[in-house]
């Protein structure tokens, strides 16, 4: 009975000494590894890196990529490293976790303490340790490091309608009434946009003058910024001396800021204009259209924007409109909101009987749903 439990007891003892002689050789790996880090060494990780290496992200980084940035961000002069744990090991591999820190920000090279919970998936080859595989996340007890927060996609329906209260200053100064609606619909790649907006004003209950206006627009992106659109324009607008106004035109949008909070977009494009006027002949026209669309994210529940188009008669330059809108919307509820706004219209060359400028303040209710 004694040589079967002196065999159990040296093949235990022989398992205990492989495994410590394994754990100490893959830290060895890890601290190699980690020194190259800091002294930006290619050679160590050319031996020290799997010839499939990658390292896990969304999107993945491949070996070459990764060499790249390891040899030319910062990583200071020094490092620790902690929590170091074989967790599983196989015929000719190992899986490896740690925390490993360093004292330089990789991106800006200021002083900063840097953490981070390193998985490491090791491959053993004739000349030892390879990494095959790693996976880096925030070294911190917050379950907030098992996933990322991003913004959802918006609806593929969106409607909104409101009701305001409008004070018009220009060729008509009286009080109002308005209503206005607008319905995005996002099927897939395109995106379409229709809007409607009525303004109707009387005295004594006798009807003094109203304007429709409504436009339609599609819009696919070619880019992350880049996109292409085509749109219509309808406005019928008595207080201008318009009787009706159609605009068709085409081009493309530019996105030149996207950092919350703030977003600008320019577009520009071309198409035509045909304008019927009560006292003046009918105008049919080549147009150029410039137009721009800020916005402001004063907070979670108040934003401003301004949006504003230009257009002008190609043939004749001097003949030229302007329409300009400001508002500021602040979030009720999830469903209401009140929106206070100011549109300014300019006709370069006016009807003859009405001035060149209309301008439109509004306090409104809306419903988005």
């Amino acid at each position: 009975m004694r040589f079967p439990l002196i065999t159990c007891l040296l093949s235990l003892a022989t398992t205990v000494a492989s495994a410590q002689t394994l754990e100490l050789d893959l830290r060895a790996a890890e601290e190699r590894f980690a020194t190259a880090l800091t002294k930006k060494d290619a050679a160590v990780f050319e031996r020290l890196l799997a010839p499939d290496f990658v390292l896990r992200g969304a999107p993945d980084v491949a070996r070459a990529a990764w060499l790249k940035n390891a040899v030319s961000m910062c990583w200071g002069e020094r490092f620790e490293i902690s929590d170091f744990a074989v967790r599983s090991t196989t015929t000719g591999s190992a899986l490896v976790s740690l925390v490993l820190t360093t004292y330089q920000d990789p991106v800006t090279c200021e002083p900063a303490v840097i953490r981070s919970l390193l998985t490491d998936f090791w491959v053993r080859s004739g000349d030892g340790w390879r990494l095959a595989l790693r996976h880096s996340g925030p070294a911190t007890a917050d379950v907030a490091a098992q996933f990322e927060k991003t913004d959802p996609p918006p609806p593929r329906w969106e409607r909104t309608a409101e009701l305001s209260l409008v004070a018009t200053g220009g060729n008509t100064d009286t009080q109002t009434l308005g209503a206005g609606a607008s319905l995005i619909w996002r099927p897939g790649a395109w995106t379409t946009r229709a809007r409607t907006a009525y303004v109707r004003s009387a005295t004594d209950d006798i009807l003094t003058a109203e304007s429709v206006a409504a436009d339609l627009r599609a819009s696919r992106p070619l880019t992350t910024r880049l996109e292409v659109f085509g749109r219509a324009d309808y406005l019928s607008d008595e207080f201008s001396g318009i009787e009706y106004r159609t605009t068709f035109d085409g081009g493309l949008g530019w996105t030149v800021v996207d950092a919350a909070p703030h977003t600008l977009k320019l577009e520009g494009g071309a198409g035509v204009t045909h304008e019927a006027r009560l006292t003046d002949p009918d105008q049919t026209f080549a147009v150029g259209t410039a137009g721009m669309l800020y916005t402001w994210q004063l907070s979670r529940t108040a934003a401003f924007n301004e949006q504003a188009l230009f257009s002008t008669d190609l043939g004749e330059p001097g003949n030229w409109r302007l329409q300009n809108g400001i508002n500021l919307t602040v979030t009720v509820t999830r469903l209401l909101s009140l929106k206070l706004s100011h549109e300014l219209k300019r006709l370069n060359r006016p009807v003859p009987g009405f001035r060149s400028t209309d301008t439109v303040l509004a306090a409104a209710l809306v419903a988005k749903f």
